[in-house]
C-alpha cells in the first residue's frame, strides 16, 4: 500500500521480562503482576468481549461521545493535522475521531506489539487510502526518540483513548502527560478518555460481570505465565475479585489464592498464603476538576470536556501550553 509505512525503533534488549516478572511475584507487601501482560492474543480477544458487555459503560460510553459530538470535536480541533495514537488497540475510535476532524492527513499508531500494530495499520490504510499512515512500533516513553519522528509534522493531535491513563498512580500519570506534551511540542493537542468517579455499585459491576468474562481476562494472566514464563500456576486455585478502593479512588483487581501453596517460576518458588493475592491492575477515576488539575501541572490548558448525559465518561481536548526558555 503506498500510503503505509513501518517504522520500528522498539529496543527490547535491555527489558528483562523473567526479572520483571519475579520481582513483582517476590515483593513482601504485595504481590503485583504489570497488566500489561493480559494483552496477549487470548487476553485481547477477551477484552474485546469485555468492552460489549452490558456492565462495561467506558467504551461504549466514548465511542458514543466520539459519534454524536463531531461538530463540537471539528471546531476545537485544528485542520490538516497528523494525529498520533498512543498506545494504538483496535481501529474503532480511532475511525470515529478521524471522522469528526477537517481533513486529516498522517495516522502515527504506536505500539509494543509489531504484529498486532501492523496488522491494524494495514486495515486501516484500506480504509482511510487518502491518509498516509506511519505505524511506529514503539514504547511511547521513548520520548526523545518519538519527538525527533513527529517534530517534522505542523500540526499535530495526540489521542489516548480507553481511560487507559487511569492505570498508573497519578504521580506516573502526569510524567506520562508530561511526556506526551514533550513529544507533541507548543500549542499542539491531545484528546485523552477519562473514566469519571460515579456510584460504587456501577463502577465495580463493570468489572465484575455477570457472565464472569472480566475473571477470565484476569485469570489469563497466571496461563500467560505458565506459557511464556516456565510457570506453574494452577488456574483453578485462584479467583478474581475486583473492587473500589474509596481511599485511592481506584477500582482494584486481584487474582486471590484459594489455599495455601507454592508456585514454581523460572525455577523458584512463590509461596502464597490462603486469601494472599496478586495486584494484577488498578483504574483510577477522577471528577473532571481533579484530572483537570492533573494535566494543567502536567503542562497542558484544557480546552474542553466532553461528557455523556450520566457523567459517566469524560474526552478531555488539552492542548501543549507555550514552555518558556530556560534562562541562562
Amino acid at each position: 500500500m503506498n500510503n503505509l509505512n513501518f517504522l520500528n525503533i522498539y529496543d527490547n534488549e535491555n527489558h528483562d521480562e523473567r526479572k520483571e516478572v519475579l520481582k513483582g511475584l517476590n515483593n513482601k507487601k504485595q504481590k503485583k503482576i504489570n497488566s500489561k501482560y493480559f494483552y496477549d492474543d487470548k487476553g485481547s480477544k477477551l477484552f474485546d468481549k469485555i468492552t460489549k458487555l452490558s456492565e462495561y459503560y467506558p467504551t461504549k460510553t466514548e465511542i458514543s461521545i466520539l459519534e454524536t459530538q463531531k461538530k463540537i470535536i471539528n471546531e476545537y480541533l485544528p485542520s490538516a493535522a497528523s494525529i498520533i495514537e498512543f498506545g494504538s488497540g483496535s481501529n474503532k475510535k480511532i475511525k470515529k475521531l478521524l471522522n469528526a476532524l477537517k481533513n486529516p492527513i498522517e495516522y502515527l499508531p504506536i505500539d509494543i506489539s509489531e504484529k498486532f500494530l501492523f496488522e491494524n495499520a494495514k486495515d486501516f490504510a484500506k480504509i482511510f487510502p487518502k491518509i498516509k499512515v506511519t505505524a511506529i512500533c514503539a514504547d511511547f516513553h521513548q520520548v526523545d526518540q518519538l519527538r525527533e519522528i513527529v517534530s517534522k509534522k505542523k500540526k499535530k493531535i495526540g489521542f489516548f483513548p480507553g481511560s487507559t491513563i487511569g492505570n498508573f498512580m497519578p504521580e506516573k500519570a502526569r510524567k506520562l502527560l508530561e511526556n506526551f506534551s514533550y513529544i507533541l511540542g507548543n500549542n499542539n493537542y491531545l484528546v485523552i478518555g477519562v473514566d469519571l468517579r460515579k456510584n460504587k455499585k456501577i463502577m465495580e459491576n463493570a468489572y465484575n460481570d455477570s457472565e464472569g468474562v472480566t475473571a477470565k481476562f484476569n485469570i489469563n494472566v497466571l496461563e500467560r505465565l505458565n506459557i511464556e514464563h516456565d510457570a506453574f500456576f494452577n488456574l483453578k486455585e485462584f479467583e478474581h475479585n475486583a473492587f473500589f478502593n474509596k481511599k485511592e479512588n481506584r477500582i482494584e483487581m486481584h487474582l486471590v489464592s484459594k489455599i495455601r501453596q507454592s508456585v514454581d517460576i523460572h525455577n523458584r518458588k512463590i509461596d502464597f498464603q490462603k486469601g494472599e493475592t496478586i495486584h494484577t491492575e488498578n483504574s483510577y477515576k477522577y471528577s473532571k476538576e481533579e484530572f483537570s488539575i492533573l494535566s494543567e501541572e502536567a503542562g497542558f490548558k484544557v480546552k474542553k470536556v466532553l461528557t455523556d448525559d450520566k457523567n459517566f465518561f469524560g474526552v478531555f481536548f488539552l492542548k501543549v501550553k507555550v514552555k518558556k526558555e530556560k534562562t541562562k
